[in-house]
């Protein structure tokens, strides 16, 4: 009788103790998927209200036990610190792509001063040529002018020599 009545109370207690087991693991089921609920509604919260949803947090934390703590703090760490590498390598993203425009843009800029220093350059050499055209048609007129100027003189003197002679003459055939 006393073996029955041991065996019969060491059952009882491992029923009981894997009734209590059951129940810790679905409680600890839920509490992990309310705290995953929880920090994926901390995450996408507007900041004011983050801190409140901390805050409450904070308040369940202090109500669980070592495990449930450890546990809790643990999969929050996991979380953010999965966030924060998002977060760092959208940043770090986000500095290579600034980075890649602002060497495209130095590299227009660079272009353009090319452009405009060629521009510059074609439009003085066509401003040299006009006027090498006008030095050149303006020195041909001055010939030109000098020239007829000088034909002119001749003219003059010839009929001024025409003149002396046609007078001489007179004048010899007079006398």
């Amino acid at each position: 009788m006393n073996f029955a009545k041991i065996t019969l109370s060491v059952a009882l207690l491992g029923a009981l103790t894997l009734g209590m087991a059951d129940d810790t693991a679905t409680q600890s089921n839920n509490t992990n998927s309310g705290i995953d609920a929880q920090i994926t509604k901390i995450q996408n919260a507007p900041a004011q209200e983050r801190v409140q949803l901390m805050n409450q947090f904070k308040e369940q934390l202090a109500n669980m036990n070592v495990q449930e703590r450890t546990d809790a703090i643990a999969q929050m760490q996991e979380k953010m610190q999965g966030q924060a590498q998002s977060n760092m390598q959208a940043g770090q993203d986000m500095g290579e792509e600034m980075h890649k425009n602002a060497q495209d843009t130095k590299d227009h800029a660079q272009e353009m001063g090319e452009d405009m220093h060629q521009m510059t350059e074609d439009m003085i050499q066509e401003h040299q040529a006009h006027a090498m055209q006008h030095m050149d048609q303006t020195q041909r007129t001055n010939q030109m002018q000098a020239g007829d100027h000088m034909n002119h003189i001749d003219q003059m003197d010839q009929m001024e020599h025409q003149n002396n002679q046609t007078q001489n003459n007179d004048f010899s055939n007079r006398h």
